[in-house]
């Protein structure tokens, strides 16, 4: 039995705090970053809350001795990344209409 074993919702969770993390990269690469500074950093803040979601989201023998702690940690971050993502979507969205 593994310490630490990934389920199918904790992959996807990490897929999308990874492919997060890669969103201020490539608006820095489509030269749409500058507008709009700060959303882009909610956005990154939010894929770094998905990943420790997803960190949470493991099973295995740790959710044996962690059970409900484990299962907290995930909705607490990623109701967090959830939030943060929505704001930092739509602060850049505002700033790319009202520019």
């Amino acid at each position: 039995m593994a310490l630490f074993e990934i389920g199918a919702a904790a992959t996807a969770t990490l897929n999308l705090g990874l492919v997060l993390l890669i969103v201020p990269a490539l608006a820095e690469w489509a030269k749409v970053r500058k507008a709009s500074e700060k959303a882009y950093a909610w956005i990154a803040a939010g894929g770094v809350s998905f990943v420790l979601a997803a960190t949470f989201g493991a099973s295995g023998a740790l959710a044996q001795f962690a059970g409900s702690a484990a299962s907290s940690g995930w909705l607490l971050f990623d109701g967090l990344g959830f939030v943060l993502v929505l704001v930092g979507a739509l602060m850049a969205l505002y700033n790319s209409v009202s520019a």
